[in-house]
Order: structure tokens, then C-alpha cells, then sequence
């Protein structure tokens, strides 16, 4: 044995102390060391496990009787060799036996708890495997010196195996914690844009009620039947706002229907002066699309046209397939399109429902070239299987 001052054996558990916080360190921190110098994912996960085992190995190398004898025959370079080759062995063997373990399908199947004691007893069983042979080599037919080496070989195994089983299960909770955040953020979001939506869809434009219910008023006098007629249809405009089924779309077809219904009563109203015309495709009319999308770009062409010069207005909705998708156009014969447009309460409601429910997947363009209308591309085909 190497006789060492007091000084010196201070300093040695000193040293042996700080590279076993480091080796802890190092394996608490396992999967961010050398992410940015060293990019195969292999050969960073042997270089970082070389790392560690040769810090924690290194810290309890002077309890052990291999220290003492390369130190005292051989010196300390020799010593710094072995400890090297040591912890290449040990990183090449036990940690991609280890690591093989860990990362099995199979075994990842079994419970949390058996997984990682079947990772620790490979840890120990691979250690052994390769520190006893050595330990023999050296000290041939000591028993006392193999029973050491077999106790300090499972002590250290199993301690790192458990020190890396907290850190998985650490990491589980984690994981676990931010998952729940994330789905309690997404049911947040969602019932935001649920709320949202129905606020969208629950208002009707104040004005347009107003001028229906003092057209009824005055037809309930003049012609009982027409105002009979456009109670019936703003009664079914509102039935359709209510949405009973409590859905954020509504088919192709009810949405044309709805439209029309619209039509009808603005036609009642204003008799001769609005003339509208639907030439929709069939094989559409059991996607779906947001609820009240097409009736407030109707009623912004009912307003900048008819009301807003009193001359004949002629609105025509066209609906077509394109390439994955389908577009609506919505002509007019009205005054121009400014070429600044502010959007107002009812294109705006438009342009916020497919934000909600078609993000990144639309658009929503307005010309005057040829002709006036506004044209509403979706990229996205949903179809209602219920109806199909």
C-alpha cells in the first residue's frame, strides 16, 4: 500500500469528492451534454456516457485495491491509462447493454418500477462481467480481494443505476405535469373559440331586424300574405341562428338555404329592385363550412348596392369545386369596392369564423375587375358523413 500524509489523503478525498458531484452532474444532465458539438446521435450518447462513467468510476477508484497496486508498480500515468481503458469497457459494454434495456419496445411495456430495476440489474451484471475478470488477473486467487471488488462493482453500478432511474422518473413527472398544462391550455383555447364562435354566430345585424319587423309591420296592413310570408322566413333565419344542434358548421346546403331565405325577405321588402340568382354545385352541398358564412357577405352586397343607391340591384352566388378545396363568389352590380377596404361588422364576422375554423387555410379576395364580387377560397374540404 502507498503510505500518504494526512495532507495528501485529504486532498485525495477532495478530489475523489468533486468528481463524484460532477459524475452526478453530468448524469442528472445526460441528454443535454453535447448536443451542439457532436451531432450522431450514437456517438454523442457513448462520448457523453464515457464522460460520466470515468468521473463517477474515477471518484471511487482509490477505495479500491486496483488503485493501490498500478499506483505502487506502474505510477500514476499508468494508473490514468488503466482508468481510461476501464471506462471505455464499461461505456462499449454495460452502458449499450444499459441503454439497449432502456430503450426495447418490449420492455418499455412493463411497468415503470420494473423496467428500471431490469436497467440497474443490468448495470451491475454487465459491471461485473467486467470488472472481476481484471480483479483476478491482478490479484489471482484472493478471495478477500475478488469479495471486495464484487461489493464496491454492485455498490457503484447500482447507485448510478439509481440515480439514473430518478432522473427518469424526475423527467416522467415532468413530462407528465407539462402534458396535463398543455391539454388544460388546449381545452382553454378551445372552449375560448367555442364561446367566440357562438358570439359570432348568435348576434344578427341589428339594423337588418329592425327593418324586417317594420316591413312586417306595414305589410300586416297592406298585404297580409307577404307579411305573413317574411314572418315565416325571419322566423327560419332566426331558427338557423339559434343552432340547436350547437355546431360551429353547418352544410353547404342549409348555409345556401339560409342565404336564400335572407334573399326572400330583403326581396319582399324591396320588391323589383333586387334580383339574385344561385348557381351552386351540387356535389358540394354536404360539406361543411362555417355557420352564417355566406349570409353576411349577401347582406354587405344588399347594403353597398340596393341601399345604398335605390337603383336595381342583381346579386349572383356562385359556388365551384377547385383543386383541394372550393370557392364561393358573391357578384353584384353596385358601386366598386373602395381601394382601401375596411371591413365592417359583417365581413369582418366572416373573416374571424374562418380564422377559428379554417386557419391558414383560406382566402378572401375583393375586385372590382371584370366585375365586382368578393370571392372566399377554402382550402380545406370537410365532409358531414352524417347526411352522406
Amino acid at each position: 500500500m502507498l503510505a500518504y500524509s494526512i495532507y495528501e489523503f485529504l486532498l485525495l478525498i477532495f478530489i475523489c469528492l468533486g468528481m463524484a458531484l460532477i459524475g452526478l452532474y453530468l448524469l442528472t444532465n445526460f441528454d443535454k451534454l453535447f448536443t451542439q458539438s457532436i451531432r450522431p446521435k450514437l456517438l454523442r450518447k457513448n462520448v457523453a456516457a464515457f464522460v460520466v462513467i470515468f468521473c463517477i468510476t474515477a471518484a471511487f477508484l482509490p477505495m479500491s485495491s486496483t488503485f493501490f497496486y498500478i499506483m505502487e508498480k506502474h505510477g500514476f500515468w499508468w494508473m490514468l491509462a488503466w482508468q481510461t481503458g476501464t471506462s471505455v469497457l464499461l461505456t462499449l459494454i454495460v452502458y449499450n447493454l444499459a441503454r439497449f434495456v432502456a430503450e426495447n419496445r418490449r420492455f418499455k411495456k412493463l411497468p415503470f418500477i420494473w423496467h428500471q430495476a431490469l436497467i440497474i440489474l443490468t448495470i451491475i451484471i454487465a459491471g461485473l462481467s467486467i470488472n472481476m475478470p481484471f480483479t483476478y488477473i491482478l490479484y489471482p486467487h484472493q478471495a478477500n480481494v475478488m469479495k471486495l471488488t464484487a461489493i464496491s462493482s454492485i455498490y457503484l453500478a447500482g447507485a448510478t443505476g439509481l440515480v439514473y432511474a430518478m432522473n427518469r422518473y424526475l423527467a416522467k413527472e415532468r413530462k407528465r405535469k407539462f402534458d396535463a398544462k398543455e391539454l388544460e391550455l388546449s381545452r382553454m383555447r378551445e372552449l375560448k373559440s367555442k364561446a367566440e364562435l357562438e358570439a359570432l354566430q348568435s348576434k344578427v345585424n341589428p339594423h337588418f331586424l329592425y327593418n324586417a319587423l317594420n316591413s312586417i309591420a306595414d305589410l300586416s296592413i297592406t298585404d297580409g300574405k307577404k307579411g305573413r310570408k317574411m314572418t315565416i322566413a325571419l322566423a327560419d333565419l332566426f331558427r338557423y341562428s339559434i343552432n340547436y344542434s350547437n355546431s360551429n358548421f353547418a352544410t353547404v346546403q342549409e348555409e345556401v338555404e339560409m342565404t336564400e331565405v335572407y334573399l326572400q325577405i330583403e326581396k319582399i321588402r324591396f320588391e323589383d329592385r333586387l334580383n339574385y340568382f344561385l348557381d351552386i354545385d351540387t356535389t358540394l352541398r354536404h360539406y361543411l363550412i362555417p355557420r352564417f358564412l355566406l349570409q353576411p357577405l349577401v347582406e354587405n352586397a344588399v347594403k353597398h348596392g340596393l341601399k345604398a343607391t335605390g337603383q336595381l340591384t342583381k346579386i349572383d352566388i356562385l359556388l365551384r369545386p377547385i383543386e383541394k378545396g372550393m370557392v364561393f363568389e358573391i357578384k353584384d352590380n353596385g358601386p366598386d369596392f373602395p381601394e382601401s377596404i375596411t371591413p365592417g361588422y359583417g365581413v369582418k364576422s366572416v373573416y374571424d369564423k374562418l380564422d377559428l375554423l379554417f386557419p391558414e387555410q383560406y382566402e378572401i379576395h375583393f375586385s372590382n375587375t371584370p366585375e365586382k364580387k368578393i370571392s372566399v377560397f377554402i382550402f380545406k374540404m370537410i365532409k358531414d358523413e352524417t347526411t352522406v
